[in-house]
């Protein structure tokens, strides 16, 4: 069994005027076997070995690749002005072989329809909450000009994005990718210094490539159906296809109740999981991050932000959510795993400002995770590639059986080695202990 490891140090000093940021990459010219963990300096295969993970899951552990195994811990250190040094753990080096990112791409798009909102704030006046309708002029496209899920009755971008983040909702994903368009999203990644990102398609399975070229008009108006904006359909004829490598995945494909061949995910939405994992750092701690990967968005935003990935679906008015329906770990699998039922003690401390991935067997969760009584906080990023068949789109994965329970059990395991870490000064988490109050 060999175990990988390599540490990467991220300081930054909070330098607004500047823009810049103090950034040192460092990484263990060789990886010792996981037998050899008390030879280097890692924190993160002492917490594996001190909690026996690597017994517990000895197949992961066994064939990482098999399982598409990443995991990626950020231990956060405060000086005397409460600035986050952030210090990188990556199990496996990070990895440019294809995973299906799922609902995580829902994190970098939320962010950059904010950063649009914002940027049409200034010539229409226009915010996230203002009323909105979609019209359609391309095949698969559909209309919206109410909703009955909001308080105001109509749609609007913040509601898309409460959806996405609450109980990360496809159809509303669909909506902010049309209000961006692929052109606007994967210019801007690039630009921000995610240059593998890929975001090509809608959440829609009547939507093919061709379609997923296309996006909806939208009409921005007054409570009193005065138009403050209008943006007109758009197509994208650039490159759709990623660069990953080996996008073909599985043996087969489930397809009309017939199993065809292995599927090639060229044309898909890619994202390289170590940039996810930096997006949600860039999103919590954005001045550890040079200016020109910051996502351009409000205080305002951030809180927002901030907000709906940290609650439970069952803590919002607008949208509604049953507990019956939608469990408090539907998107909350680091730390809860199976744990369907979270009660109000624990979210009271402990929370999980995160966005989650599954499909096809694949299963990820990026989070940042915080305890205001103990002043914990840590990242903590997983990928898992749970399919034994190796058959794609046919509902029989091992979530259950293998990945939630790791997702848990290893969230666990850090936040208590955070617990009893030592620290020359405690993070001030005072502005989240309020956050979620009853919100609407």
């Amino acid at each position: 069994m060999k175990l990988w490891c390599a540490i990467v140090l991220v300081t930054a000093a909070l330098q607004p005027c500047t823009g810049q940021s103090n950034v040192i990459d460092s990484i263990n010219p060789t990886f010792p076997a996981y037998h050899d963990v008390k030879k280097v300096n890692s924190v993160l295969l002492e917490i594996i070995h001190s909690n026996s993970l690597e017994l517990k899951y000895h197949k992961v552990f066994e064939h990482p690749s098999k399982y598409h195994f990443q995991v990626i811990y950020t231990q956060i250190n405060r000086d005397s002005n409460n600035v986050a040094h952030l210090k990188r753990h990556y199990l496996y080096p990070p990895s440019t072989r294809y995973y299906y990112p799922a609902s995580l791409v829902k994190l970098p798009l939320v962010a950059l329809a904010l950063e649009k909102i914002d940027s049409l704030n200034k010539v229409y006046g226009i915010t996230k909450d203002t009323r909105l309708a979609v019209d359609s002029a391309y095949k698969c496209e559909t209309v919206e000009y109410r909703d009955t899920t909001a308080k105001s009755k109509y749609p609007s971008i913040a509601h898309f994005i409460k959806q996405m983040l609450l109980v990360s909702d496809n159809y509303a994903y669909s909506r902010i990718y049309e209000f961006l368009g692929p052109k606007y999203i994967n210019r801007r990644l690039h630009e921000m210094g995610y240059t593998d990102a890929m975001i090509n398609q809608r959440f829609n399975p009547h939507c093919d490539s061709t379609a997923n070229r296309h996006t909806n008009p939208f009409t921005f108006l007054t409570d009193d159906s005065t138009v403050l904006y209008k943006q007109p359909a758009d197509s994208n004829t650039g490159n759709i296809q990623n660069v990953a490598e080996h996008t073909i995945i599985g043996k087969g494909y489930r397809e009309d109740a017939k199993v065809k061949t292995a599927r090639d995910f060229r044309r898909n939405n890619y994202m390289p999981f170590k940039n996810e994992n930096d997006i949600l750092l860039s999103i919590i701690f954005p001045n550890s991050f040079p200016a020109k990967s910051r996502f351009r968005i409000t205080d305002d935003d951030y809180t927002f932000l901030y907000t709906n990935m940290g609650m439970l679906p069952r803590e919002s008015d607008y949208p509604h959510y049953d507990r019956k329906s939608y469990a408090d770990n539907l998107k909350k699998y680091i730390y809860y795993g199976m744990t369907d039922t979270i009660s109000d003690s624990a979210i009271g401390n402990i929370r999980s400002m995160n966005i989650v991935g599954r499909a096809y067997g694949f299963l990820s969760d990026c989070t940042y995770m915080i305890d205001t009584t103990t002043h914990s906080e840590f990242c903590l990023s997983v990928l898992m590639y749970l399919n034994e068949r190796n058959v794609l789109n046919d509902g029989k994965y091992e979530y259950k059986t293998i990945g939630l329970p790791f997702m848990s059990d290893l969230g666990q395991a850090v936040m208590e080695y955070e617990n009893k870490r030592k620290r020359k000064h405690l993070a001030d988490l005072s502005k989240f202990r309020n956050m979620w109050a009853k919100k609407n």
